[in-house]
């Protein structure tokens, strides 16, 4: 079995999942990959040489946004799963990189990506990206693509329940899915060092990026509510808890 499952969602971009699960089948580490596809009509609908590519495939139309990649939860079982947006394209080593670095984490952390947001102290959401360093860099929130143990997946399913957080159609999953870990873990995140190496990147704006999530009217102001949310319900942001040292040797 590989070590890693990467699921991929198919909504209204299929051209950009077929470059994306294309840049995954070259990657230095294999992978399995799962397709969530709930395209809502024909237009937006994979090929089959393009399905072919997928190793599991989930089918429904019914969107949950971003949180459709949650479905399949139950069926996940690989040590590792990256979760990836379909407006992203990983480097040939993508992979490779997030794996080391769980491994020299020794599995001590909630989610590993390559782009972070900080709490301000007031508690307010910031959309700036934290930069990647030379060094395992922590922050609050990993968003676009997210690498996280499989077996502590289950902790965000319970953090939905446990705050009765089922009003919104389309939930924060990424924000939930790192608090989460760190709430009930004390498993942090974290950005991946930086090796000065291309191939490591997941590519941004290079994709198309009609339908974005992100480019909801109202985007920053939902993400603050939930920030408002967890933090009424006892989630404590890097400000409040200080970082957290691991040895990543």
């Amino acid at each position: 079995m590989n070590a890693i499952e990467t699921v991929l969602i198919n909504w209204k971009r299929p051209s950009n999942v077929e470059k994306i699960m294309k840049a995954l089948r070259k990657q230095t580490v294999p992978c399995t990959i799962t397709l969530c596809d709930c395209h809502p009509s024909k237009k937006f609908a994979l090929t089959e040489s393009v399905k072919q590519m997928a190793d599991r495939i989930y089918r429904w139309e019914h969107n949950l946004g971003s949180y459709n990649r949650y479905l399949p939860l139950a069926a996940l079982d690989h040590p590792y799963t990256f979760f990836i947006d379909d407006d992203l394209l990983p480097g040939l080593c993508c992979l490779e990189a997030f794996l080391d670095a769980a491994l020299r984490l020794k599995d001590n952390f909630g989610v590993l990506g390559q782009y972070g947001r900080i709490i301000s102290p007031e508690g307010n959401y910031i959309s700036k990206n934290i930069p990647m360093t030379g060094e395992l860099k922590e922050v609050d929130f990993i968003v676009q693509a997210y690498f996280v143990r499989t077996c502590n997946l289950h902790n965000l399913i319970k953090f939905r329940w446990d705050m009765g957080y089922f009003e919104d159609k389309l939930p924060e999953d990424d924000l939930l899915l790192c608090a989460s870990l760190k709430y009930y873990l004390d498993y942090r995140c974290y950005l991946l060092p930086w090796t000065g190496n291309n191939e490591m990147l997941l590519k941004n704006n290079v994709l198309d990026g009609h339908y974005s999530l992100s480019s909801r009217p109202d985007h920053y102001d939902r993400r603050q509510k939930f920030i408002n949310r967890i933090i009424y319900y006892g989630w404590q942001s890097l400000t409040a808890t200080g970082e957290k040292k691991v040895s990543s040797n």
